[in-house]
């Protein structure tokens, strides 16, 4: 990772609308001027694995900045495959999801002479916005540039407006990892509390006009959702029944109970056998803690998303600023879907249409529908904002959905076996654990 100077000088960009009228908190007809987004991959616009300018320039941020007519937003840019190398279909029948190439691209604007506009950091906890400036050559280093922190530099900039998405990472490790350790793969509340509270004490002394949005419940993701705890047929995706039973796949203790979650991190495990009876073909040994989320595990992650969500309502609500309930809306879209020019958007992995080849991460027309929701939370508060069409988006959508029901779409091979291993570890090495591991 190549470094430059610390950025320096602000370039403005005028957004056309007022953004803020009498009667909301402490900020009549405050201008949209100045933008400024912080956060993580979230905020970054990554999707199928990967930083790419592809799907940067459909970031929540990016669209925002688009509706209000504004020049100069800034975003740390990453040449096609992006990095990560992208996560593609490779192949139809079997399917097969992994990155698309040998290589990897690189970094299109380090020679700016300020700080993005975009500030979302891929992997970033909300502490990191805090104290980290460097992270040895890894997203910090790609987006910061050695010129600060993301909240230091983002102030730099005199933001009118800020929007601020952040403590993701500091549960989403639990689900990528299987695990829900305190202080390892969940930030204790205390510290996540602490930290969220000294972010918006400062962003609300810059005198911007805030929004913030919380943490969605990160087991509702087709990461954890797609693969059902039963054995199924990979060729089929039809679920195996002896006697007229589903068979529970084998974990770490025995047979899975029906409320146990398994992530996508054991597709190829299950591919060479692993998790699957004797009887019926496979190694007779279960799959390990890493790849399931038991009941208890997912009652400690409910319950510390619930405590993150409450904080972040409580320290806003005295800050007096508004909150995008981001999880009750991804909560949603799992229960409902959207149907949108005649096509039903689902988060079903490879087949639903929002969610991108990594499980985690929106696709394009689902970082859309994520950036007119904060349109919708910012226009409810004196905002003049456009909604974006999404009708553009939906040609990409045909052809994604039309894709993955040639490789499955529940006629064929579950779609779950087109996720490798490959893919996985370039999750894993995107998304450290929150000790920093």
């Amino acid at each position: 990772m190549h470094r430059v100077a610390r950025p320096a000088g602000l370039a403005g960009a005028a957004f056309a609308a007022a953004l803020w009228s009498a009667g909301g908190p402490a900020h009549a007809q405050t201008s949209f001027s100045t933008y400024v987004a912080l956060g993580d991959s979230l905020t970054a616009g990554y999707s199928n694995g990967s930083l790419v300018e592809t799907h940067q320039r459909s970031s929540y941020p990016a669209l925002l900045a688009r509706q209000a007519a504004v020049t100069g937003f800034e975003q740390p840019l990453v040449s096609d495959p992006g990095i990560p190398t992208e996560l593609g279909l490779l192949s139809l029948i079997p399917p097969v999801v992994a990155p698309k190439a040998a290589t990897q691209g690189a970094p299109l604007r380090l020679t700016l002479s300020r700080p993005y506009n975009n500030l979302g950091v891929p992997g970033a906890t909300v502490t990191d916005l805090l104290t980290r400036v460097t992270d040895a050559g890894g997203f910090h280093d790609l987006v910061l540039r050695g010129g600060g922190t993301a909240l230091a530099q983002g102030l730099s900039l005199k933001p009118t407006v800020l929007t601020l998405w952040t403590g993701n990472n500091d549960i989403l490790g639990a689900a990528l990892r299987g695990q829900a350790i305190e202080g390892v793969t969940m930030t204790p509340l205390a510290s996540f509390r602490a930290a969220f509270q000294s972010v918006v004490n400062a962003v609300k002394a810059s005198g911007a006009f805030v929004v913030v949005a919380n943490v969605p419940e990160v087991t509702s993701i087709p990461y954890v959702t797609t693969i059902a705890p039963v054995v199924v047929n990979p060729t089929t995706g039809v679920p195996v029944r002896v006697n007229g039973q589903t068979v529970p796949l084998l974990g770490p203790s025995g047979p899975l109970p029906a409320s146990a979650l398994v992530t996508l991190a054991a597709a190829p495990l299950l591919l060479r056998g692993q998790g699957i009876p004797t009887s019926l073909g496979g190694t007779g040994v279960g799959l390990p803690d890493e790849v399931v989320l038991g009941p208890g595990e997912q009652a400690s992650i409910h319950a510390r998303v619930a405590e993150f969500n409450q904080a972040i309502a409580e320290i806003c609500q005295g800050a007096g600023i508004p909150v995008f309930d981001v999880n009750a809306f991804f909560a949603d879209l799992a229960a409902h879907g959207r149907m949108i020019g005649g096509i039903t958007l689902t988060s079903a992995f490879l087949t639903g249409g929002l969610f991108g080849y990594d499980g985690v991460h929106p696709s394009d027309i689902g970082y859309a529908l994520v950036a007119n929701e904060w349109i919708r939370v910012i226009d409810s508060h004196g905002g003049q904002l456009p909604v974006i069409d999404l009708g553009p988006y939906l040609g990409v959508v045909s052809s994604a959905e039309a894709r993955a029901a040639q490789a499955g779409g529940g006629r064929g091979p579950a779609p779950w076996t087109a996720f490798t291993a490959e893919a996985y570890q370039a999750l894993l090495a995107a998304f450290p654990r929150v000790d920093g591991r």
